[in-house]
């Protein structure tokens, strides 16, 4: 654009056409040349503007045609927006009329938003009469000298993409650029551009997924059940205590009878399938305290204390204490050893809470679970 021209354009249209004059004029001020091609011809701008669109920029109590015709004299082209209701306004007409009297017959930019040129009906005819005077239709086509309109309404293709053709003809015309080149590019930068906008969406479709997941929580439920082999002659299990901890954060649930099922609320979806801590303790069992990937739902087995009414320890003592006595637990046959002491361990599918204790003729119970200083006095 030379220094002398404060706009890049005057567009001119009959009010009937306003909105699309105005539609012509805001796209073409935001479009953005590639970068790519303003780096090879410096002498191409990043932007096409400004426009001058007289609804948008004439300020009241202004003569009109003398202001026009000044906006006119400061506008390297003329952009003439063509419909049937343009093709008779003494306005457009009379602007053309002059805009040619300044020299810059070639720097008309027609462009069609309904109609067609040259039909020379009324009811279709886009071109007004000073253009087609100043450009006639020849019947030679060697000869012809009109001008080639440039249509928002390109058959075969949608109305939105025919309008961005449109727009990008009147750039191209305007800096004197290769067309087909400026759309190829355009069309590049446009599918790129369409790329990172769907990698950006799924990448924020994604962070929002996850920010969702991790602000959700979950139930987790742990089952306890009993390894042992079951007797009903020993206790029954009363109460198992479960014990989760989280980190800084510990989680505590009581169950009342095997096959129970500890059931822990609100657990952050991170921790499934992490390493955690989980403690079972229950009277007369031996304490669980292990860690495990936690799951939504698991089974924990919990094994009874052998020791705690298997293990039999007495001394014998009485004025008539043999020495390695032959002594009867139940159906167990055992010795004490030469200071009576007696010790033995009883499998937990034999296990009492008490036990008979046979020594010669001389019958006793021992009860369990058995102190440190259990003894049995003989006769």
């Amino acid at each position: 654009m030379q220094t002398e021209y404060n706009y890049f354009a005057f567009i001119s249209f009959q009010s009937g056409d306003a909105r699309e004059a105005v539609r012509l004029q805001h796209a073409i001020e935001r479009y953005r040349l590639p970068a790519v091609l303003c780096r090879q011809d410096k002498s191409v701008p990043r932007r096409v503007r400004p426009l001058y669109c007289y609804l948008n920029d004439m300020h009241a109590g202004e003569e009109l045609m003398m202001e026009l015709k000044a906006r006119m004299e400061q506008s390297r082209y003329l952009i003439v927006v063509c419909s049937p209701r343009a093709a008779g306004s003494t306005y457009i007409n009379s602007g053309i009329d002059y805009f040619v009297s300044l020299g810059r017959r070639d720097s008309i930019i027609p462009i069609i938003v309904d109609g067609i040129p040259y039909s020379n009906d009324p009811a279709t005819e886009c071109f007004p009469e000073a253009l087609k005077r100043h450009f006639p239709k020849h019947s030679d086509p060697l000869q012809d000298h009109s001008i080639l309109g440039i249509n928002t309404r390109e058959a075969g293709i949608s109305r939105r993409k025919a309008y961005d053709r449109a727009m990008l003809m009147v750039v191209a015309r305007m800096l004197q650029l290769d067309f087909d080149g400026l759309l190829l590019r355009d069309i590049q930068r446009r599918r790129k551009r369409t790329f990172l906008y769907t990698v950006l969406s799924l990448v924020i479709a994604a962070a929002l997924c996850l920010t969702w997941w991790f602000s959700q929580t979950v139930d987790t439920k742990i089952q306890v059940t009993e390894a042992t082999a079951y007797n009903a002659a020993l206790p029954p299990c009363e109460e198992v205590i479960v014990r989760l901890s989280l980190d800084n954060e510990q989680k505590t649930d009581t169950l009342h009878a095997f096959g129970q099922t500890a059931l822990f609320r609100h657990i952050p979806p991170r921790y499934i399938g992490r390493e955690v801590r989980i403690g079972l303790y229950a009277k007369g069992f031996l304490p669980c305290d292990t860690v495990l990937a936690l799951q939504r739902q698991q089974t924990l087995p919990l094994y009874r204390d052998a020791a705690l009414y298997g293990h039999v320890h007495f001394h014998l003592i009485g004025a008539s204490q043999p020495q390695k006595a032959q002594i009867h637990i139940g159906p167990h046959e055992l010795h004490s050893d030469a200071d009576g002491l007696v010790e033995y361990d009883i499998p937990i599918a034999d296990q009492q809470t008490a036990y008979p204790i046979t020594i010669d003729n001389f019958t006793d119970t021992l009860y369990m679970p058995c102190g440190e200083d259990a003894v049995i006095v003989l006769p």
